[in-house]
């Protein structure tokens, strides 16, 4: 029972995830102008927007009773369940809350309309909170298993990637991802550009730090080769393809799609195979 919550928990959370980027990108975010309800009612709208929508607060929801049953789980039923799962699932549980207060507060604000530095900040901290969802649920999976990787994720890798995606949100939810034209790896017609404007500033900056974030990895695979540093840097390179390939078509909106879906799996699989030091639960059986 608790694995099968815990995996829905994980899978609807990523599900939530990459249906709120199509939201954002379909500019459905205001679609439904109240809420929890869209237009007072739990009837399926007839706009394909607030359908969008009204989906991704249906399916938020699922994953929010996921992320509750994993926590009353492990807590009341699972007692004996290692300290340090109980703990990621207690964050899960709390960000959850936050992240439906936030998505409450985004719709009275009006925030997805993106008009002021606040709301673009409000939009970025939604995702900051999906993200530590996602992550604390897979730390929590990843806890139970008890078992400790020699050959991991380095942190400082893993670190580096985790930058890398939260300037990315920053840049999208600023609108600053054509702030550099639909041109690679130039910006603006220079390899260095003029940087006052911020947008372009925040841009090249994430460009940068993915960039940084290649070699990490790169560094990484070379200094202890192995399947899962391998397969991390093969990762690394398929979310490269389809952020250039985002960039050179104007943001054409299944690459869009790709690049969301992709950038969540990456976070998800690089948590899930960090190189953690185990103290007390090294060489304990799975606390299933």
């Amino acid at each position: 029972m608790l694995r099968l919550s815990i995996g829905l928990a994980i899978l609807f959370t990523y599900i939530v995830m990459i249906w709120g980027g199509a939201v954002r990108s379909t500019d459905s975010g205001l679609a439904c102008p109240d809420w929890p309800l869209c237009y007072g009612s739990f009837q399926l709208p007839k706009d394909t927007s607030a359908k969008l929508e009204m989906g991704h607060r249906t399916v938020s929801s699922l994953a929010g009773l996921f992320v509750f049953a994993t926590f009353a789980l492990l807590w009341f039923k699972h007692k004996t369940s290692p300290k340090s799962a109980k703990i990621a699932s207690l964050v899960a549980l709390l960000f959850t809350i936050s992240a439906a207060l936030t998505g409450m507060k985004m719709i009275q604000s009006e925030a997805p309309n993106l008009k002021y530095v606040s709301h673009m900040l409000l939009e970025s901290f939604h995702i900051y909170e999906s993200m530590i969802i996602l992550g604390a649920l897979v730390l929590t999976y990843r806890f139970l298993e008890g078992e400790e990787r020699n050959g991991g994720v380095p942190w400082w890798a893993y670190a580096f990637a985790v930058v890398t995606m939260i300037t990315g949100v920053l840049v999208r939810y600023t609108g600053s991802g054509e702030a550099c034209g639909h041109e690679w790896p130039f910006c603006n017609g220079k390899l260095i550009p003029d940087l006052n404007n911020w947008q372009v500033a925040l841009q090249f900056a994430h460009r940068n730090i993915a960039y940084v974030t290649w070699l990490s990895f790169l560094l990484a695979l070379l200094t202890n080769f192995n399947k899962t540093t391998l397969t991390a840097f093969v990762l690394i390179n398929f979310q490269f393809l389809f952020a250039i390939s985002m960039v050179l078509t104007g943001f054409f909106l299944p690459i869009v799609f790709l690049d969301t879906a992709m950038g969540f799996f990456l976070f998800a699989w690089l948590t899930y195979n960090l190189q953690l030091r185990y103290t007390a639960h090294l060489r304990i059986k799975p606390a299933w």
